[in-house]
């Protein structure tokens, strides 16, 4: 059966919280009213120490920036005490600063992965997936969503963490994985992804979906790939963000036939698109302030040029929509990427990269966090 787009390991998913809020909004989301004047947070992953590990790679170690000042959880050397990684989500709550991550283990013939729970610098066991992408701290309790790797179709179930407790989330036959948590009250919502029992149009798709308190409802309906990243919860409704491959037609360096993404977001099971399908685009990240919505992605409508194959390709723009109106925060000349959205009073704040590099953009006004390969997973305010 053949897959009609690849997942990644699911490591850039953001959740954004008020500490003073009663309600928690999810992955890469994040609303404060009244005062604009904030602690800004930033979490990913900087090669500082341009770590050597096994095989001749060069790894990234867990950090988060305050402020852009950074903090790094390792002193960037790898082996079996584990260091090397990626932060994929940040919460603070009074003084206690909690992250996820993964951690990079190299024993005498290979490497893994490890999941990584830090409160405060120490790190923390919680019985976590290999990729814990989302966080939420809600009455002293610890949300995480996660995966355990690839969704290859193949089985896998999506499932989050309360505590040490593991709440396994219904899913077909063809599994599922879950990649966003938000927690409003009592209710708990998961955004996941999962794949067609069956196959459709010669392949097998991706589905766009999330879980409120276990119950599974379906964004699309498989007959084209869709993916979401980012869930953010407000006056009972759920608000998810992603990616569905319904745009235009083009052929890629291997020949294959493929279709552009088309960045979008659901209200409840309402869908809007936010571009048109003429270039691919992604929704990465989304934040709820009263009634605009605001929504992080990248577009590949940038400088064209070839590739090392005399392929053509268009450089990825960083920006964001606000009631669907686009904002773009790079002019194309350099390749970059919007992954986390959060809002306060008038205030947007964006975090991504540009060419590699950490950033986040306030009101549209670029602040480089590292000058070296870095990236950046999630961002969260709180009011000073």
């Amino acid at each position: 059966m053949k897959m009609q787009q690849l997942i990644m390991p699911l490591l850039i998913l953001v959740l954004y919280s008020c500490q003073k809020e009663v309600s928690f909004q999810g992955n890469r989301s994040s609303q404060l009213g009244g005062s604009s004047e904030v602690d800004v947070y930033v979490a990913g992953a900087d090669s500082v120490f341009e770590t050597a590990g096994l095989f001749n790679s060069t790894y990234g170690i867990p950090a988060y920036w305050k402020n852009g000042q950074p903090v790094y959880y390792t002193d960037g050397t790898i082996g079996y005490t584990g260091t090397a990684g990626d932060a994929t989500s940040i919460f603070v709550s009074g003084d206690d600063v909690y992250m996820t991550g993964y951690a990079r283990f190299c024993g005498s013939l290979r490497c893994g992965d490890e999941g990584m729970f830090w409160k405060n610098g120490i790190s923390a066991y919680l019985n976590l997936p290999t990729y814990p992408n989302s966080l939420a701290v809600s009455n002293n309790d610890i949300y995480v969503a996660g995966s355990s790797g690839y969704l290859t179709g193949t089985g896998g179930n999506a499932a989050y963490l309360k505590n040490e407790d593991k709440i396994d989330l219904p899913s077909g036959s063809a599994g599922s994985i879950s990649t966003a948590i938000a927690v409003s009250g009592n209710d708990v919502y998961v955004a996941g992804i999962g794949i067609t029992d069956n196959i459709l149009n010669g392949t097998q798709n991706y589905i766009a979906k999330y879980w409120k308190n276990g119950n599974a409802i379906n964004l699309t309906d498989g007959s084209k790939s869709a993916q979401v990243w980012s869930i953010a919860v407000s006056a009972n409704d759920a608000y998810v963000a992603g990616t569905e491959w319904n745009g235009d037609s083009y052929q890629d360096a291997n020949g294959d036939q493929l279709q552009k993404g088309i960045a979008k977001y659901w209200k409840n099971s309402q869908a809007i698109n936010l571009t048109d399908g003429s270039n691919s685009a992604d929704a990465t990240s989304i934040a709820i302030s009263g009634t605009d919505v605001y929504v992080a992605g990248i577009e590949w409508d940038g400088q064209s040029y070839q590739d090392a194959s005399g392929y053509s390709l268009r450089k990825s723009v960083a920006k964001y929509w606000k009631n669907g109106k686009v904002v773009n925060l790079t002019d194309g000349t350099e390749d970059a990427e919007a992954k986390a959205v959060a809002v306060s009073g008038n205030d947007v704040y964006v975090a991504g990269t540009v060419n590699g590099h950490a950033t986040y953009w306030k009101n549209g006004i670029a602040v480089t966090l590292s000058n070296v390969e870095s990236d950046v997973t999630s961002i969260f305010l709180v009011k000073k």
